[in-house]
């Protein structure tokens, strides 16, 4: 049988299919009974019934809702699973693997198979209830989620913690329990204006580094930079600053601790061509005494970049690159083939910078700093956490998915509404931190006012239109993990296409069958009665009440798309 088109999927009921994963056997639970044809195995599959219609109401961050708000609530009754006594054996349904799906059914029959289920949402259950001395014994009511509810995952462990025990060699006092910092991308580049055109300063010192140590002899001191893998270890070069004006310039060096975990270091030569090495570069630079304490940092202008990329070619900077290597840490379900899909387009944006903060967590860390600068919905999927483009995305025309055509099938069932939100028609991206100052070096702005582009100054068609209907709207964003330029430049055009000209949204009623669409989907919409043809369109909301699928679509609203390319 070959998979379902969805352009092609019949009007018919829906059938909501739910497989829950508890210690090694799949529970099967449907909302009516159903056999389903696995074409993988050449086996067919019986879904036993006992689902009531789900509570399902997904929403993207445009609307204001986050990934962990995003939920499913259920009862069920599990045959032959007596959970009080599963929970005096130390097991509960917490934790288990939730995959909720749909199918369409005619007659009490589907010709999907499991390879064409509609995935709706994926996760684990959370707070399982279980014993009520009234119901069922196999009766269980919990939350399906996949939010870090469910999986809290540092974005840092306790390896980056400098622990004399853990190295070869005497480490100063001034430097135990020091936190030596996640890196990663190219950094410690600035861009500046000079003389009308633009230069490139590469003496950032941007990360902290701590003296830890050295060799026996006591000719060359360490001064740790990264505790993991770096790009171009053993040529990549770093320069180190005391604080004081002094510096030198060496390759970052590679070892390991005594726990198998590597870290980065670069080695100071004391005495300048002794048998150990001799420095590349040497400026008066100080090593710490008894008597003086000197605070160090790490300029990575002129280095190969930090911690080497998932694919091993370059650093770790592309915003694809970076989401999977966290999402991969986190430990939540996530659609890789989503994520993957838009690497060419997403990884054009690079990022680079040192996180040494033990008790952040991985999943806030890379939304609150990373995916809130992209022109992206994160949202909640049939494979767990997924990417879409926005609407509003600048730098790429995103052609619709699907084509809908108001019927009897699909109806708007409301005017189009404004949806809460700034409107920004100027914007400034500070970026290039500097750690030891705690300054943001470069910034770049766009402005509705300028006449004509200047370095780090740019126009923006749509702030100007903006500003005609608003008036002057300003927004400064800080980008510390921001050192490319281009990047920084991509970032501040999206923000003025998303909030130049506010949203707008409007809300539809579809048939079963139309279950196929997604958060995050691209569509066009035709009606003759609102009088839209072809419009592009973002869906930003599912829900399911009453056998009708109710979407809220983000309705594409700047008079210069019909004719940008």
């Amino acid at each position: 049988m070959d998979t379902i088109k969805r352009s092609s999927i019949q009007e018919g009921d829906v059938c909501f299919l739910l497989d829950v994963e508890y210690f090694g056997a799949i529970y099967r639970f449907s909302t009516v009974p159903l056999d389903i044809q696995d074409l993988a195995e050449n086996t067919v599959i019986p879904y036993r019934g006992a689902l009531s219609d789900p509570p399902v109401n997904l929403q993207s961050d445009l609307l204001g809702v986050d990934l962990e708000a995003n939920t499913i609530s259920l009862e069920l009754i599990f045959e032959n699973v007596d959970w009080v006594s599963e929970f005096l054996k130390g097991r509960t349904l917490n934790d288990a693997l939730c995959t909720l799906s749909m199918v369409i059914v005619i007659d009490g029959k589907t010709s999907f198979t499991q390879q064409d289920k509609i995935g709706i949402f994926q996760g684990r259950a959370l707070d399982a209830i279980f014993g009520n001395p009234d119901a069922p014994l196999g009766t269980v009511s919990f939350t399906i989620e996949n939010s870090i509810n469910i999986r809290e995952v540092k974005l840092l462990g306790q390896e980056h913690v400098i622990l004399e025990e853990n190295y070869p060699f005497r480490v100063l006092d001034k430097s135990q329990s020091k936190v030596v910092p996640f890196v990663f991308g190219e950094l410690g580049t600035s861009p500046r204006e000079a003389a009308g055109s633009i230069a490139f300063d590469t003496d950032l010192r941007c990360t902290p580094c701590y003296e830890a140590g050295g060799t026996v002899t006591g000719l060359t001191v360490y001064y740790e930079v990264a505790y993991h893998q770096v790009v171009g270890a053993g040529s990549s070069l770093i320069k180190i600053f005391d604080g004081q004006g002094g510096s030198f310039t060496n390759p970052v060096e590679i070892a390991v601790d005594s726990k198998g975990y590597l870290h980065a270091y670069v080695p100071f030569y004391l005495i300048v061509g002794s048998p150990e090495g001799t420095n590349v570069q040497y400026d008066n630079f100080s090593v710490s005494s008894p008597e003086i304490s000197f605070t160090y940092y790490a300029s990575w202008g002129i280095s190969q970049g930090g911690i080497p990329s998932i694919d091993g070619d370059g650093p770790l900077e592309g915003a694809v690159d970076l989401s999977l290597y966290v999402l991969e840490k986190s430990g939540l379900l996530f659609d890789y083939a989503a994520w993957s899909g838009l690497a060419l387009v997403l990884n054009r944006y690079k990022f680079g910078g040192f996180v040494n903060d033990l008790d952040i967590s991985a999943i806030e860390w890379i939304k609150e700093n990373i995916w809130n600068l992209l022109p992206i919905m994160v949202i909640s999927g049939g494979k767990g956490i997924k990417v879409a483009l926005n609407l509003y995305t600048y730098s790429q025309e995103i052609i619709p998915t699907h084509h809908l055509l108001e019927s009897g099938e699909l109806e708007i069932i409301s005017p189009l509404t404004p949806l809460e939100g700034e409107i920004i028609n100027k914007i400034t991206i500070r970026f290039a931190y500097a750690g030891m100052t705690g300054a943001y070096r470069s910034q770049i702005t766009i402005d509705p006012l300028l006449e004509e582009d200047e370095p780090m100054r740019y126009r923006d068609p749509i702030a100007y239109i903006s500003y005609t209907r608003y008036g002057l709207r300003e927004k400064v964003i800080q980008a510390p993990f921001v050192y490319d330029l281009q990047t920084a430049i991509r970032i501040a055009r999206d923000k003025i296409r998303a909030h130049a000209l506010g949203n707008y949204a409007i809300e539809i009623s579809a048939a079963p069958k139309y279950g196929f669409l997604d958060l995050g989907d691209i569509v066009s919409l035709t009606s003759q009665r609102v009088g839209l043809t072809d419009h592009k369109c973002q869906i930003v909301s599912k829900s399911w009440s009453d056998n009708r699928w109710r979407y809220v679509l983000h309705i594409e609203d700047n008079p210069l798309v019909s004719i940008r390319k």
